[in-house]
């Protein structure tokens, strides 16, 4: 053992080390976001389920809630109704679009009038007048049913839904639930304890969900990667143990690739949800018993590469990553192993570099049964490709089955936090936002009427210029003044006071006066609801859209994590397709430029493809999902179907045997990889280790077996079309 080779060693050892530490010193991150793009990420806020308990009075509820007031950046989830109604009130004939004003008309006509107030009259000497008096003497021509209902609830398209309470907060239909909503910096751990303080003594349970409670949860399910990363280390020893059956070359290929997974890490630095489950599979393939040479390492290393065209951050974040981490195993491989295994005492034995390999020995009988199943690949996965289930990128599924619990009560008994779709009405004011938010929403309605649920949306409040103007210029028309005066002698005349329905009469008349612009509704009951509506980029409106995934408008600037996945569900296929003819491309190109054989590039770009489609084929048969979460996993069997083709077309030119347990051996690293990910608890990691498992599968089942074949069909066509002029 020579001097050089210690130093060496410990020099690697000391750069490993580093690494680790920079990785370890930037901690971890929550990413339950990061398939999702910058635009589309969810509102930071955070709500609050409280839930009475079993036998408590449904009169607990509101006491729980009410204790609850001393807590900080309460925010209301809907309007608060007895403001809301007022304003509605107060301005029913200037919100009533121009399209109703004929029906207007008829309701304002003498004999419609004196229908009205005889059936008011009926009702008001009914034994239960108390329960409809104050509606009627709020509308007593029944003005709301002309134009669309605008209640105080959660939106005003959908006949049911949850109430609202009085300072907008949302109470489940039975009663037995409330859902308060916050904008806090703190976690969500911290605002249940502070929560759980105040109602100590009310028969209540607290839960939060949210974007702030989902990230709670991923950082703590990052507690697990220790284990993870140890059960990896474990079936990494225990396969290159088989491979080699020798402890030195595995002690010294583990100690190569540890710097390149140190690497790895520090440059997606701080470890999110996403990033353990790539992390693994780069060790396992780095892990190979056979020491790759360079076309072998550029294939793994631009493996990712096709991510950076997709609109996923924490992927595009690994296209780069991947493929300096890979280059530096290729590197450490080829470089530094060599000396690790003198270091150990173990010299390392010479490879013959990669030359031109001749195309094996083409048997019909054998190539067309080949061709034929790539065929029937091909078919199966094209067909699985619009039939396999979507994994969608939003919401992430988290172990957590607290969360999971309270997620689902949320989705049952309010709405679903996934399917919240934001519009933002900009404006340098809150004025001219809200202008802005009454102009967007008849375009959002008409747009889209189909697929909203319920709209929580400021601009129903306000009309803007010049459709302001346009409706007053239409009331004027109508000689509003004077058929308020024909009301009240019609009152008169069936003997009521008009000031029984003194509130609408001078409502009317008022709104003549004092119209529902921006200025206005700032200034009224509405105004603190109206503010904290406006942020940095405008007004925001709340569109809940339905279960269904139809299509949403491109017209419309719709924002949120349900939009983006509804989005990505139609058009996934082809973004699909189009990152595997990347990466087959950028394999055909690796093989040319190291072989100068066209065939041969062209051969391997195929076997990739048909890896591809046998994953797909095996995920649907499986009833596996596959989507943004295992594209990464799509993108690896493509590659590892050309390295395993590459290295099986090697071993025919050299006269070794086609189906070589030592080249296979090469399979084992991502396998137990993807063993280790099994053994996880997180159900994304489980996801891509399943999906990593079935890739290697395909892999190598196809660029191993399949490529030497397709090397020797493509060989064969290539010399006749030579032959040909």
């Amino acid at each position: 053992m020579s001097d050089r080779s210690t130093l060496t060693a410990l020099a690697w050892l000391a750069v490993c080390a580093a690494l680790g530490l920079v990785a370890a010193a930037r901690g971890t991150e929550a990413q339950v976001w990061g398939l999702i793009p910058a635009a589309h990420r969810p509102v930071i806020e955070i709500d609050l389920r409280v839930r009475l308990d079993d036998g408590a009075p449904d009169e607990a509820l509101e006491a729980a809630v009410l204790a609850l007031e001393p807590l900080s950046g309460r925010c209301p989830l809907a309007p608060p109704p007895a403001e809301a109604r007022r304003w509605l009130d107060a301005h029913a004939l200037s919100l009533l679009p121009r399209e109703h004003h004929s029906a207007l008309a008829d309701r304002l006509a003498p004999e419609a009038l004196r229908t009205a107030i005889a059936g008011a009259r009926a009702r008001l000497a009914s034994p239960f007048a108390g329960l409809v008096g104050d509606d009627l003497r709020r509308d007593p021509l029944r003005l709301a049913e002309l134009g669309p209902g605008r209640a105080g609830r959660l939106g005003f398209l959908a006949p049911a839904g949850p109430d609202v309470a009085v300072r907008g907060d949302l109470v489940a239909l039975d009663g037995r639930s409330a859902l308060l909503c916050f904008q806090t910096d703190n976690s969500g751990h911290e605002l249940r304890d502070s929560a759980a303080a105040l109602v100590g003594a009310h028969p209540v349970s607290l839960s939060v969900v949210g974007a702030p409670a989902r990230d709670d949860a991923a950082v703590a399910a990052l507690a697990a990667a220790p284990r993870v990363l140890t059960t990896l280390a474990a079936a990494l020893v225990l396969v290159l143990a088989l491979a080699f059956r020798s402890v030195r070359p595995v002690v010294a290929l583990l100690l190569a690739i540890l710097g390149p997974a140190a690497l790895l890490a520090a440059l997606v630095a701080p470890l999110g949800l996403l990033d353990l489950p790539l992390l693994a599979l780069a060790v396992g393939i780095s892990a190979a018993p056979a020491r790759p040479d360079w076309t072998v390492t550029a294939l793994s290393a631009l493996a990712l590469t096709p991510l950076l065209l997709t609109p996923y951050p924490a992927w595009q974040t690994w296209g780069l990553a991947w493929a300096a981490a890979l280059a530096a195993a290729g590197v450490a491989r080829r470089v530094v192993q060599p000396v690790l295994t003198t270091w150990l005492g173990k010299p390392a034995a010479e490879r013959t570099p990669f030359g031109r390999p001749d195309p094996p020995p083409l048997r019909l009988r054998v190539a067309l049964p080949a061709a034929a199943a790539c065929a029937v690949i091909l078919s199966l996965g094209a067909w699985s490709s619009r039939h396999v289930r979507f994994d969608s990128p939003s919401p992430l599924p988290l172990a957590d089955p607290e969360l999971a619990a309270a997620e689902a009560a949320v989705r049952a008994e309010f709405f679903r936090p996934e399917d919240v779709a934001l519009i933002h009405s900009p404006g340098a004011t809150p004025e001219e936002a809200l202008a802005r938010a009454s102009e967007d929403l008849p375009a959002l309605l008409a747009a889209m009427p189909a697929q909203i649920e319920r709209v929580d949306a400021p601009g129903a409040f306000v009309v803007a210029e010049p459709e302001l103007k346009a409706r007053l210029d239409g009331l004027q028309a109508l000689d509003i003044r004077g058929r308020l005066e024909l009301l009240r002698g019609t009152i008169a005349e069936f003997g009521m006071r008009p000031d029984a329905f003194g509130e609408f009469i001078r409502a009317a008349g008022d709104d003549l006066r004092d119209p529902p612009s921006p200025e206005s509704a700032l200034a009224g009951p509405l105004g603190p609801w109206l503010e904290g509506k406006f942020g940095p980029e405008g007004v925001v409106t709340r569109a809940y859209l339905s279960s269904e995934p139809a299509a949403l408008p491109a017209a419309l600037d719709l924002r949120g994590p349900g939009v983006f996945a509804r989005a990505e569900h139609d058009r996934f296929s082809s973004r699909a397709g189009a990152v595997a003819a990347a990466g087959a491309w950028l394999s055909a190109l690796v093989v040319w430029l190291a072989t100068r054989r066209l065939s041969l590039a062209l051969a391997l770009a195929l076997a990739a493809i048909v890896a591809q489609c046998g994953l797909l084929a095996l995920l649907h048969l499986l009833h596996r999902s596959f989507g943004p979460l295992t594209l990464p996993v799509f993108l690896l069997a493509g590659s590892a179907a050309a390295v395993a083709g590459l290295r099986a077309v090697r071993a025919l030119a050299d006269g070794r045997a086609w189906i070589d347990p030592g080249r296979l051996a090469n399979a084992l690293g991502p396998l137990a990889a993807a063993l280790a990910l099994l053994a996880a608890p997180e159900p994304v990691w489980r996801s891509l280790g399943i999906a990593a498992g079935l890739a290697v599968l395909a892999a190598h089942g196809v660029g191993g077996l399949l490529g030497p074949l397709l090397y020797a069909l493509t060989s064969r066509a290539g010399q006749r079309f030579e032959r040909r002029p």
